[in-house]
């Protein structure tokens, strides 16, 4: 989004700022390898809501992408990813120990992203309380995996038959805590009182599952989204959402193929197309969509703490954007 690529100077910028002239090209590859800036949209457009100045949240826009990309190469180092936004992965393109030291540094330089917010006293602990969620997000992703890993700690809690709760719990805190925090941190930045910064976050809360659900409804059902195609099966995961729905509909033969395939060690592409195959045969799309979209109603009633204005009207348009994205 053009509103949310407002904060790319400033993350550039954060960058350059004690790194080594030879490293910044690896910095910057991330960056510049595209990207929706939704959540950074979120965060201008909920200050300029609240009835803020929208430029003031420019370097706390960048706090919050700067999370998510942060948390994004360390979730492909994580997932051995290889493919993100239709480009080889940072890992992928300069190795893992680099990948690992590039997002050390992003850690470092969230702080001096904070530091220069002016309302830094509110934006630290949800900035901090967020990082922790996704942590233990990404914890119980791990846990919904059938395979793959020897991980004492997660062979022994592994999670083999999770409830549909269970996953709303695990993306509640990997994706839908981020765009909480865009919202909460855009009504601070706006010097905002807690109860618009309470709505903001949980329109944001709302919206973030509603975007998880249909990003696991894409890696499953659409053909292209710049990401590796049935990422999910081929790592083993449970914790999709149009699996969990789709194995609902399957009879107990079919259910057991498709756990089979989650639980191989190794997943070919043909069992790769199986499994597509399974869940395609199911509503598990148009059911998913429909959860999605419940959500996202939730959501845009949040934004009755608001008064009427374009920044409400961008905000309500951006949630919808959730649903009917392709990629």
């Amino acid at each position: 989004m053009q509103l949310g690529r407002k904060v790319d100077p400033a993350i550039i910028n954060a960058l350059g700022n004690g790194s080594a002239k030879d490293f910044r090209p690896y910095l910057n590859y991330h960056f510049e390898s595209g990207g929706k800036r939704m959540r950074a949209a979120m965060v201008i457009l909920s200050c300029g809501a609240a009835g803020g100045r929208p430029e003031r949240a420019i370097k706390p826009a960048a706090v919050v992408e700067m999370i998510h990309n942060y948390s994004l190469v360390m979730d492909d180092l994580i997932d051995r990813g290889e493919v993100r936004r239709g480009r080889p992965t940072v890992r992928a393109s300069f190795g893992d120990s680099v990948a690992l030291l590039i997002a050390m540094f992003y850690r470092e330089v969230l702080d001096d992203l904070i530091q220069e917010c002016t309302q830094q006293g509110r934006v630290r602990p949800i900035a901090v309380r967020a990082m922790k969620e996704i942590i233990d997000g990404e914890r119980l992703d791990l846990l919904f995996e059938q395979a793959g890993r020897e991980d004492p700690y997660l062979n022994k809690n592994r999670i083999t038959n999770p409830s549909f709760n269970l996953y709303l719990d695990m993306i509640g805190k990997k994706t839908a805590a981020l765009f909480r925090a865009a919202g909460e941190i855009g009504a601070v930045s706006a010097s905002a009182n807690q109860h618009v910064v309470d709505g903001l976050g949980m329109f944001g809360w709302k919206a973030g599952l509603a975007f998880q659900i249909m990003d696991d409804v894409l890696d499953l059902c659409a053909d292209q989204t710049g990401k590796q195609q049935a990422k999910d099966v081929v790592e083993h995961k449970l914790g999709n959402a149009a699996i969990l729905v789709a194995l609902r509909f399957m009879s107990p033969r079919k259910q057991a193929e498709l756990k089979h395939i989650l639980r191989s060690q190794t997943v070919t592409q043909a069992m790769v197309a199986r499994a597509k195959s399974l869940v395609n045969e199911t509503p598990a799309e148009s059911d998913c969509k429909d959860i999605a979209v419940k959500y996202l109603e939730d959501a845009k009633k949040h934004l009755g703490v608001l008064k009427e204005s374009s920044f409400k009207r961008e905000l309500s348009n951006l949630a919808d954007e959730i649903v009917t994205r392709s990629y």
